[in-house]
C-alpha cells in the first residue's frame, strides 16, 4: 500500500515535475514563438513596405506606360486621320487630273479633226488651184497655137506672093519683052511673127517654148526698060536682057536655121544670173527651160525652188505655193524641202490665210524639226 502510495506520489511528483518542465518549455516556446512572430512581423512589414514601394513604383511606371500608350495612340489616330485626309485629297487630285486629261484628250481630238479638215480643205484648194492653173495654161497654149497657125498662114501667103512675083519677072526676062512698069515696085512686106507656146512637162512644171521666128523678105521685082521704036537694038543687045534677067530676078532668101537650144546648165546659170539681178520674170522663163530640158536632173529641186522664189518676189503667192509644193512632194529628202515649207507658210501669210500657215509651220516642225528653218517656223508660229 505504502509502495503504491509512494509510486503514486512519485508519479504525481513526476507528473508535476514534467508539467513544470513542460510549462517552462511552453514559456520558452512561447517566447521563441513571440520572437519569431516579431521577426516575422518585422519581415512582413519590411517585405510589405518593399512590396508596396515596388507596387507604387510599378503603378507609377504603369501610369507612365499608359500615358505613353495614350500619347502614341493619339499620335497614331492623328496620323490615321491625316493619312485618310491625304488619301482623300490624292483621290480628288487624281480624279481632277483624269478629268483634265480626258478633257484635254477630247480637245486634242477636236483640234486634230479640225486640222485634218483644214488639211483636206488645203489639199482641195491646191487641187483647184492646180486645175485652174492647168486650164489657164491650156487656154494660153490654145491661144498661142492659134497665133502660131495664123503667123504660119501669113508667112506662107507671103512666100507664095514672092514666088509668083519672081516667076513673073523671070518669064518676062526670058521672053525679052518689056514688062510694064507698075505704079510702084511690087514689094511684099516682111512678116515677122513670134508666138509663144506653153509646154507642160511630165514633172508638173510649165515651160514656155518659143517658136522659130519666120521672116520672109521679097526683093522688089525689077522691070526692064523698053527700047525705043526708032532705034531697034542689035541682035547682041537682044541677048543681054535675057542674060541679065536671072541676075535681076527676085530671089527668095532661104529661111534662117533655128538657133540651137542652149544646154540646161547654161540656161540654169542664166536664170540664176537673172534672179540675182532681180529680173524675176526672165529668171522664171529660164528656170522653166532648164527644167524642161532636164526634169529629173540634180538641179531639178533647186530649179523648182527658185521658180517659186521668182513668183514669190513678183507677188504671185498662189502660184509660188504650187511650185514650192512640187519641191516638197517630188524632192522631200532634199535640204530645200524645209525651205520650201517655210516659204509656203510665208506665202499663205501673205494671202492672209494664217490658219493654213499655222498648219504648214507645224508640219515643218514635225517633219524637219532639226532643220535650220524649224526655229524660224517656231518664231513665226508664236507670232500668229
Amino acid at each position: 500500500m505504502r509502495g503504491i502510495r509512494s509510486v503514486f506520489y512519485a508519479g504525481g511528483a513526476l507528473i508535476l515535475l514534467s508539467q513544470c518542465t513542460i510549462q517552462d518549455d511552453i514559456y520558452q516556446l512561447q517566447n521563441q514563438v513571440r520572437v519569431v512572430n516579431q521577426k516575422v512581423e518585422a519581415l512582413r512589414a519590411d517585405e510589405v513596405g518593399q512590396m508596396e514601394r515596388r507596387q507604387a513604383s510599378s503603378v507609377n511606371k504603369l501610369g507612365q506606360v499608359e500615358d505613353e500608350t495614350q500619347r502614341i495612340r493619339s499620335s497614331i489616330e492623328e496620323n490615321i486621320a491625316q493619312n485618310a485626309q491625304f488619301q482623300t485629297e490624292v483621290n480628288e487630285t487624281m480624279a481632277g487630273m483624269r478629268s483634265s486629261l480626258e478633257s484635254m484628250r477630247q480637245e486634242n481630238n477636236v483640234k486634230i479633226a479640225e486640222l485634218n479638215e483644214k488639211i483636206a480643205d488645203l489639199d482641195a484648194k491646191m487641187l483647184r488651184m492646180g486645175e485652174s492653173l492647168g486650164k489657164a495654161q491650156q487656154a494660153r497654149v490654145a491661144e498661142a497655137e492659134k497665133r502660131a497657125a495664123e503667123a504660119s498662114r501669113r508667112a506662107e501667103e507671103a512666100r507664095q506672093k514672092a514666088a509668083a512675083a519672081a516667076r513673073s519677072a523671070e518669064s518676062a526676062a526670058r521672053a525679052n519683052t518689056p514688062v510694064p512698069a507698075p505704079a510702084r515696085s511690087t514689094q511684099v512686106a516682111a512678116t515677122e511673127t513670134t508666138a509663144t507656146a506653153v509646154k507642160i512637162t511630165p514633172s508638173g512644171g510649165k515651160t514656155r517654148v518659143a517658136r522659130e521666128d519666120v521672116q520672109v523678105q521679097s526683093a522688089p521685082a525689077t522691070t526692064q526698060t523698053a527700047t525705043t521704036a526708032a532705034a531697034p537694038p542689035p541682035a547682041t543687045a537682044a541677048a543681054k536682057p535675057a542674060a541679065s534677067a536671072p541676075a535681076q530676078q527676085t530671089q527668095q532668101p532661104a529661111a534662117a536655121p533655128a538657133p540651137a537650144a542652149p544646154a540646161s546648165g547654161d540656161v540654169y546659170a542664166q536664170g540664176m544670173q537673172q534672179y540675182g539681178s532681180k529680173q524675176y520674170k526672165d529668171a522664171y522663163k529660164s528656170f522653166e527651160r532648164a527644167l524642161a530640158a532636164n526634169p529629173n536632173g540634180p538641179q531639178a529641186a533647186d530649179t523648182l525652188f527658185h521658180m517659186g522664189e521668182s513668183l514669190y518676189n513678183q507677188g504671185e503667192y498662189d502660184l509660188a505655193i504650187l511650185d514650192y509644193q512640187k519641191v516638197i512632194s517630188n524632192h522631200g529628202s532634199s535640204a530645200l524641202a524645209s525651205k520650201a515649207l517655210l516659204k509656203q507658210g510665208m506665202a499663205f501669210e501673205k494671202l492672209t490665210d494664217n490658219e493654213t500657215a499655222k498648219i504648214i509651220y507645224r508640219k515643218l516642225l514635225n517633219d524637219y524639226k532639226k532643220s535650220p528653218e524649224a526655229n524660224q517656223a517656231q518664231e513665226r508660229l508664236n507670232k500668229l
